[in-house]
């Protein structure tokens, strides 16, 4: 049997298996942390916006139509903030499962079309600004 000071090697590897697991345990902890502070951010920003565009939507004096689809966008951005604060990332996790399962191509294209969105709130929403 190999020995090393404090012990056998088999003790050593035990030890370093052993410290290896807390980290990793400690890691997934602060994974989750953060994963639930930024959920917890989403549901903020999400429920911000859905002010923001009822009170700009009231005080531009847009036409009752225009003012009843900001309304029905605010309300959706509303149950979207409502749905993550309810549900844990596991039930999430088996809702996308389902819906992509049953229609892909729709999920695709929301997706698509969500991911411009953020692109153009990202470099600031001037769709007259030169990026080159």
């Amino acid at each position: 049997m190999a020995h090393n000071g404090d012990g056998t090697v088999s003790e050593q590897a035990k030890l370093a298996s052993d410290e290896a697991a807390k980290q990793w345990k400690e890691l997934r902890k602060q994974a989750r942390r953060r994963a639930d502070d930024a959920k917890k951010e989403a549901v903020k920003g999400l429920n911000t916006v859905a002010e923001a565009l009822r009170k700009e939507i009231r005080e531009s004096g847009a036409s009752p139509e225009v003012s009843e689809n900001i309304d029905q966008l605010a309300e959706g951005l509303e149950r979207a903030a409502n749905y993550l604060r309810k549900h844990s990332y596991e039930d999430m996790g088996e809702d996308v499962k389902r819906v992509v399962r049953r229609s892909p191509f729709r999920t695709l294209s929301i997706v698509f079309i969500v991911g411009l969105v953020i692109g153009l709130l990202l470099r600031g929403g001037d769709p007259d600004r030169d990026y080159r």
